[in-house]
C-alpha cells in the first residue's frame, strides 16, 4: 500500500485532470466544485482539501496550459539554428499555439482570461518565463554577430512587445481569428530585418 505522501499528488493531479475536462467540455463558469468532485468520485470537502476554491482549480489549470507554451518555446530559443530562424519561429509557433488555444479552444480561452483577471501573478510569471527566450535567442545573435543591437535589454524589451498582441487570448481572439497568421508573419520579418547585422 502506498503512502499518503506518494498518493496525495496523485489525487490532486486527478483533480485537476478532471477539472481541466471539464471547463474545456463546459466552461468555467458552468462547472461547479460539486461537479469536479464527482468526476472524481469523492466528496467536494475532498477537493477542498487540495484547493481552497474554484479559482484555484483554475489557477493550476492555466499554469499547466501556459507551461507547454513555455516548454515549446525554450525548446525553439534552445535549438542549434540561426538565431533569425529561431526567433521567426517564436513568434510564429507562439502564435499558431494562441490561436489553437484561444480560437480552436473557446473553453481555455475563458479559462486563461478568468486567471487575468484573478491570478495575474501566476500570468506575470508566465510572461517572464517567455520574454527569457526571447533574450536567449536575441543574446545568441548578437553575441555570434549575427544582429546588431546596441543596447540588448531594450532590444529585447522592444521585439516581445511587438510580439505581445500575437499571443495575448483576447486580442488573438478579437484580431486574428481569420488571419492564418498573415500579420505575425510579417512582423516576424520586420522584427528579425531591423536586427540583422547589415553590411557597411
Amino acid at each position: 500500500m502506498r503512502s499518503a505522501a506518494i498518493t496525495q499528488p496523485d489525487i490532486r493531479d486527478r483533480i485537476l485532470t478532471e477539472a481541466e475536462r471539464l471547463f474545456r467540455a463546459f466552461g468555467y463558469s458552468k462547472t461547479t466544485v460539486a461537479d469536479v468532485a464527482q468526476a472524481c468520485e469523492m466528496s467536494p470537502a475532498n477537493v477542498y482539501r487540495f484547493f481552497e476554491s474554484k479559482a484555484a482549480i483554475n489557477e493550476a489549470i492555466t499554469e499547466v496550459v501556459l507551461a507547454r507554451m513555455e516548454a515549446m518555446s525554450l525548446g525553439i530559443a534552445r535549438e542549434s539554428r540561426p538565431a533569425a530562424d529561431r526567433l521567426k519561429r517564436l513568434i510564429m509557433e507562439g502564435h499558431r499555439f494562441a490561436c489553437e488555444q484561444y480560437l480552436n479552444e473557446s473553453k481555455v480561452h475563458e479559462i486563461v482570461i478568468k486567471a487575468m483577471d484573478e491570478q495575474w501573478s501566476v500570468i506575470d510569471a508566465h510572461i517572464e518565463r517567455i520574454r527569457a527566450c526571447f533574450r536567449l535567442v536575441i543574446e545568441d545573435g548578437v553575441r555570434s554577430g549575427e544582429f546588431v543591437a546596441e543596447h540588448v535589454e531594450e532590444s529585447c524589451q522592444c521585439v516581445f512587445n511587438a510580439v505581445i498582441p500575437f499571443c495575448h487570448p483576447q486580442i488573438v481572439a478579437e484580431r486574428f481569428s481569420q488571419d492564418r497568421g498573415r500579420q505575425a508573419a510579417l512582423m516576424a520579418e520586420f522584427l528579425v530585418a531591423s536586427l540583422l547585422l547589415r553590411p557597411k
